[in-house]
């Protein structure tokens, strides 16, 4: 077996057994890992033989990255493939330059027939903010992400930290990059032919460092050495996988050639004009009539001579000033002396000019044949990734008297803050939610997707785009910020992508769904209750954004909404008082009744967890949500312990997690 096949199976074993290991530290949208530490995001499909589907990162926050990272492939998601199409080819560079990770996975996703239930992201070692960069290192030696998975390479982020630090590299840095690089040469050889290896090498390495000598000098000593092995190395390597590396690199040393010959007429041209500003000013100073102005336009009327304006306005101020000297011929051998040097440096401008056109429109034809090796091979509509919707369910407080009590979940549509006074946003009810229990303690459960404006366009098919694509106005654009048309007019009156990030819930939700008013729903839960029902209300968004949607289903008047849904402050569930006068009789009944509702409960969670497991795990026993479990796997034998709430979470075996596909 060749050696690349081995250390890719030995790291991909390698990171199967990190998950499992780590399942117990996976993040979600419920979870609250606000920590320090080292992560590692992967796609729950291992088939492909050449890549492994992770990615590693660092973060000193690891929740608040996760949502970024998720939002992103959420935002993905919505973008059919012609308009995803328009951000890679329309124009000459890709409008997600500078964030192809994710662009990485969601082709990776398409491609594989992935869903969003398949994307995960776990944490693997806490660490503090000072040792991150060192820990990440660790992890990058250790599982090759970026010739494997979705990283980039070492070298490009240590080229980048500097590009936008606006220092300069000293020599020990320098070396270090050199160590980097030479390390990522090293591996492109190894893995060419392996995850997003050849996109890296292609996007990333640079093809030449002599700059690195330009920037410090001639360097000294072993660092020339390792300079010398490291630009050796550099050109074998591109030289093999590029197939006309030599004239390219022949029409590159020409154009920095052609360059350092402009750059130093350009010099020279700049030198005169400062010796022509600095004369005149020591002139107007001795004269007294001292003005910026009036210096700015008299070099302005000599730089650009076809504009006469700058030399009237200069004239003008002589005048005011009663100078009659003639200032251009004072200067006369200092004017001509900066257009003799103008000429040379637009002459040499010419060749490099036309040399600099040249490298453009080679590096034009070939950057969209390198984009393609991170967009989908395949056709994909909107919503390919599908949903992660599957698991809502309203949560009862179980410590509470759960008798005649109504449990309300409502998910809406988005949080109704417009930041555009030009386009139209309003949140609406997508699902409501409800379970009744009661005086018996019989339960009445409905699911319900409410019909209104936005959950009928989720159905009739909303066209989404990313809007800072179009917005000419907008300096640094932002990438997976979603907009829509909406009966051909730009309206975010949609599911937005925050919301979808809290509940999971998106078009591919809502399209084969049947639609139901509120009305209906609000009715319904009428007949249910009476005037000693108590309510517990939980909304994905707040109770602001609720009003908002009351209001635009135009039920705001309505006298059972206004009493349940439109209290100041969300009804929230509360004990019932004890009469001092039975408080003996209610103490032992109660104390009956608590226990056929344990029974209930832990009857209603075992037969929970065997429906969320697709009838493969089973509960041995049960105490609260908050207590530990006990689960059995049917298929394999094997029993854990794990806190009951967090077992419906992740109601699958750790060892062959047969909810989804085995790892």
């Amino acid at each position: 077996m060749d050696n690349n096949v081995k250390n890719f199976d030995y790291i991909k074993n390698q990171v199967k057994q990190l998950i499992k290991d780590n399942l117990h530290r996976e993040v979600t949208s419920e979870t609250k890992h606000n920590i320090s530490g080292i992560y590692m995001i992967y796609i729950d499909n291992f088939t492909p033989e050449k890549i492994l589907p992770i990615y590693i990162g660092k973060s000193n926050n690891i929740q608040r990255r996760y949502k970024k990272h998720f939002e992103e492939i959420l935002a993905l998601n919505r973008l059919s493939y012609d308009e995803y199409h328009k951000y890679f080819f329309f124009e000459s560079q890709s409008f997600y330059e500078g964030n192809f990770k994710s662009c990485k996975i969601f082709k990776y996703m398409i491609e594989n027939k992935c869903t969003l239930q398949d994307f995960h992201m776990i944490v693997l070692e806490e660490v503090e903010e000072e040792y991150l960069d060192e820990k990440e290192q660790e992890y990058f030696q250790r599982l090759l992400p970026s010739f494997f998975g979705f990283n980039q390479l070492n070298s490009l982020l240590k080229q980048i930290k500097f590009r936008f630090s606006n220092l300069e590299m000293s020599n020990s840095e320098i070396e270090v990059y050199l160590r980097i690089l030479l390390e990522d040469i090293k591996g492109i050889n190894s893995y060419y032919e392996y995850g997003f290896t050849r996109f890296n090498f292609e996007h990333s390495i640079p093809k030449d460092i002599s700059y690195l000598l330009e920037e410090k000098g001639q360097l000294d000593g072993d660092m020339l050495l390792k300079f010398d092995e490291v630009k050796l190395s550099l050109y074998e390597m591109c030289k093999r996988y590029i197939s006309d590396f030599e004239e390219m690199k022949r029409l590159f040393e020409q154009k920095n050639r052609l360059y350092e010959v402009y750059k130093i007429a350009r010099d020279e041209c700049y030198e005169a004009l400062d010796l022509l500003k600095r004369v005149i000013s020591e002139k107007f100073e001795e004269l007294k009539i001292y003005s910026e102005e009036a210096i700015k336009n008299f070099i302005y009327s000599i730089e650009y001579k076809n504009n006469p304006k700058y030399k009237e306005l200069f004239n003008k101020y002589l005048k005011s000033q009663k100078c009659k000297m003639n200032f251009y011929e004072i200067f006369d051998e200092q004017i001509k002396d900066f257009n003799k040097k103008s000429e040379e440096k637009n002459a040499k401008n010419i060749p490099y000019s036309e040399a600099l056109d040249l490298n453009l429109k080679r590096e034009d034809e070939i950057r969209p044949e390198r984009y393609k090796m991170i967009f989908p091979s395949s056709q994909f509509e909107s919503f390919s990734l599908g949903d992660r919707s599957n698991f809502l369910s309203i949560k009862l407080n179980e410590d509470s008297d759960l008798l005649n009590t109504c449990h309300i979940q409502m998910y809406i549509s988005n949080n109704g803050v417009n930041r555009s006074i030009e386009v139209y946003k309003e949140p609406f009810i997508i699902r409501f939610d409800y379970c009744f229990i009661d005086n018996q303690g019989n339960k009445t459960e409905n699911e319900y997707y409410i019909d209104n404006e936005t959950t009928r366009n989720c159905q009739s098919g909303i066209q989404y785009f990313e809007k800072d694509f179009y917005n000419m106005f907008a300096f640094q654009k932002e990438k997976f910020k979603i907009s829509s048309l909406i009966n051909n007019e730009i309206d975010n009156s949609f599911i937005s992508v925050l919301a979808e990030y809290k509940h999971g819930i998106n078009d591919y939700t809502i399209k084969d769904k049947k639609l139901i008013k509120l009305t209906a729903v609000l009715d319904e839960i009428q007949q249910l209750t009476d005037e000693e029902t108590r309510f517990n209300i939980d909304v994905s968004e707040s109770a602001n954004c609720l009003k908002k949607c009351i209001m635009n289903e135009r039920l705001q008047n309505n006298e059972f909404v206004e009493q349940i849904l439109l209290t100041k402050k969300l009804l929230k569930l509360k004990k019932r008082k004890k009469s001092p006068i039975k408080k003996a009789k209610e103490v032992v009944n109660k104390t009956d009744l608590t226990e056929n509702n344990k029974v209930k409960r832990a009857v209603a969670f075992k037969q929970n967890v065997l429906i969320k497991s697709n009838n493969n795990v089973d509960v041995l026993n049960y105490v609260s949500s908050r207590e530990k479990a006990i689960a059995h796997c049917k298929s394999c034998g094997h029993k854990w312990e794990i806190r009951s709430d967090h077992l419906l979470a992740r109601p699958y075996c750790p060892l062959c997690r047969k909810m989804t596909n085995n790892i």
